[in-house]
């Protein structure tokens, strides 16, 4: 842990052993210093200071609250003690029994009578009577002396509470919903953060602390403590490990100025402990990192390690829970990949939950991860299960195939996908049903039978989205360029097309190396951001950079059918989104932008966003333009 902290906690080792003549503050003013607008004045036994805490580069400011002492002989009065000795234990055991006993009691007398025939009255005993006196007091007919005689044992009872050295019976108090016990609440969280400054409570007594006291935040006097707590943890730091290490995760939304060193050390024990890590316990540090919107790759990389190690023991509910919180984090790795496809082999036909697919394929779109291992088992799935999946599930299930090009081992799995999208076409939403036919198209797979469907007259007087529209609009144009029997269009001509606007990162680029394209292309012309006329208003018929004879006019609407095939190339740039992730191979959708380019006639040049902006930055000319020019030679190849 940092020095500063060390130094804290040297200092009050120090105190503890030191000759009873030294002078406290010589020590405390080389770790601390005292806010001059101290809150804790009216309040004798703190003092309000900060420290400055190092952790590995950085510096951080941290509040603390220091123990006012009149004498350092105190100190020896209070040693420290251990957090839970077995007869504490075993009064907080018998408080249920304790308590059933003053139940019985049916006035403030016998609640009395049954005090004093206790022989020492225990916490537990205190708590009991306390909780029955409050239970009796709601009754108006008491004897007026019995009502005076009450307040003065009431008072007596929450001494001993507060003086027992059982802490859990205090937090537990604490953990009360009785609005009699409300008014007593802040001397008792007093009296437990006196004991977490002594190093007095375990790691999940200072959690449960903590959690009280964010339950009650919005009330000042609760939530400043908050942020001083950190300190408890610090000490209490070779106690954290496999079983509470969630518990201290869970706390992290609570703190604000000392959230960092709680997270630090909750990533340092995460490390350490990783391999020993229940599912469960994984499963709740995961909730708190979406809760949190939490981003570290250090401890992200620790989690994959984790599940690819234990990925064999969990069931399916548990590999949907984790995949599905690392979707929502957009995390993956290399080994959380193998781990899904271990995970999926390994349990081949025998996976039943259609969710559980579900989550993989929207894992493997999150991330773009073009695993045929994975999109084989799931294709089978869907191929012998097909017919009882439910039909909100479809999309997410057929989408992914034709997202990432891939071709089912099955020869009759786009027909049976076909039956299947028929058999629920009133069950299911119109842009659900386009982007499965769209995800046919991808792959060169017409469904005709579907399509005839969707685009009858009784269908689409029901579609009302616009965003679906254009869903139905890339559909017609796209069956029209690349299937022979279909026969359309069929849609009525869009009179009110929309222009579309090219990605700004394209269009940035694109005037960084204006010149450099210039260059490659010679004696051509360079117009950019071409809309091919005639088709549809989408990105797909959006053409980045075209190179063509000066005497083409690109700006106007009849260029297609002037055109030099042999002189006019189209030359597409790919952001980083439109590869998987071993960035070769293209999606879906820029693949069907090529194919549709190439059939209108057009030679088509692909560049990667990636490399262009690397050689650009790197001020490496002669590569960007060998780059540029040897593209346009392998073009079409």
């Amino acid at each position: 842990m940092a020095t500063a902290i060390r130094t804290y906690l040297k200092a009050k080792k120090n105190i503890l052993s030191c000759n009873a003549n030294t002078k406290a503050s010589g020590i405390n003013s080389t770790f601390r210093r005292s806010f001059s607008d101290d809150k804790n004045r009216s309040n004798p036994q703190f003092s309000n200071s900060t420290i400055m805490v190092e952790h590995g580069y950085n510096v951080q400011e941290l509040p603390v609250l220091v123990r006012t002492l009149t004498d350092l002989s105190e100190i020896y009065d209070k040693p420290i003690v251990d957090t839970e000795p077995s007869r504490i234990s075993n009064d907080s055991q018998n408080y249920n029994l304790i308590k059933s006993e003053f139940s019985q009691c049916l006035d403030l007398r016998d609640v009395f009578t049954l005090l004093s025939k206790c022989t020492k009255i225990t916490p537990s005993i205190a708590l009991g009577a306390i909780e029955r006196i409050y239970t009796l007091e709601k009754n108006p007919t008491q004897n007026v002396h019995v009502n005076l005689a009450k307040g003065a044992i009431l008072d007596k009872l929450l001494k001993v509470v507060t003086k027992t050295k059982d802490t859990q019976t205090i937090i537990n108090i604490l953990n009360t919903t009785s609005t009699f016990m409300e008014p007593y609440k802040p001397k008792f969280s007093e009296e437990i953060m006196l004991r977490v400054l002594d190093n007095m409570l375990s790691v999940e007594q200072i959690c449960e602390f903590l959690k009280f006291l964010i339950l009650k935040r919005g009330d000042q006097q609760y939530s400043e403590i908050i942020d001083k707590l950190w300190i408890g943890f610090v000490q209490r730091e070779a106690d954290i490990n496999e079983t509470n290490i969630s518990k201290l995760f869970s706390v992290l939304p609570g703190f604000k100025a000392s959230k960092r060193t709680v997270l630090n050390l909750s990533e340092q024990k995460l490390s350490e402990y990783w391999n020993k890590i229940t599912v469960s316990v994984m499963q709740q540090i995961l909730d708190v990192f979406i809760q949190e919107k939490y981003l570290s790759v250090q401890s992200f990389a620790v989690i994959g390690r984790w599940l690819h190690t234990n990925i064999h023991a969990l069931n399916d509910d548990e590999m949907l829970d984790i995949i599905s919180k690392l979707t929502q984090l957009k995390y993956t790795d290399d080994q959380i990949e193998i781990a899904v496809e271990k995970y999926i082999k390994l349990k081949g036909n025998k996976i039943k939950m259609h969710v559980l697919i579900v989550g993989i394929l929207n894992y493997c779109m999150q991330f773009h991860i073009r695993n045929d291992e994975i999109l084989n088992v799931c294709s089978k799935h869907f191929f012998n299960q097909g017919s009882t999946i439910p039909a909100g599930f479809l999309r997410s299930v057929l989408y992914p195939f034709g997202y990432f090009n891939f071709k089912p081992l099955h020869e009759q799995f786009w027909s049976f996908a076909e039956d299947v999208v028929l058999q629920n076409l009133n069950k299911m939403t119109s842009d659900d049903i386009c982007s499965i036919i769209l995800s046919f198209i991808y792959v060169s797979q017409y469904p005709l039978k579907l399509t005839k469907r969707i685009f009858s007259s009784e269908y689409l007087i029901n579609v009302k989205s616009s965003d679906t529209l254009k869903k139905l609009h890339l559909i017609d144009t796209a069956l029209s360029i690349e299937c022979p029997n279909y026969l359309g269009p069929l849609m009525p001509k869009d009179q009110y097309l929309q222009p579309i606007s090219q990605d700004f990162r394209v269009k940035n680029l694109i005037n960084k190396i204006l010149v450099d394209i210039e260059w490659a292309g010679g004696k051509q012309n360079v117009s950019t951001s071409i809309l091919v006329p005639h088709f549809c208003s989408d990105q797909t018929y959006l053409i980045d950079i075209m190179l063509h004879p000066p005497g083409l006019n690109c700006s106007k609407s009849d260029w297609l059918s002037k055109y030099d095939k042999d002189k006019t190339r189209a030359i597409l740039i790919h952001l980083p989104d439109d590869f998987c992730t071993d960035n070769k191979n293209l999606i879906g959708p820029q693949l069907m932008r090529r194919k549709h380019l190439q059939i209108i006639g057009l030679n088509v040049t692909s560049l990667s966003y990636s490399l262009l902006s690397q050689f650009y930055t790197s001020h490496n000319t002669n590569g960007l333009r060998d780059y540029i020019r040897n593209s346009l030679g392998d073009a079409d190849k």
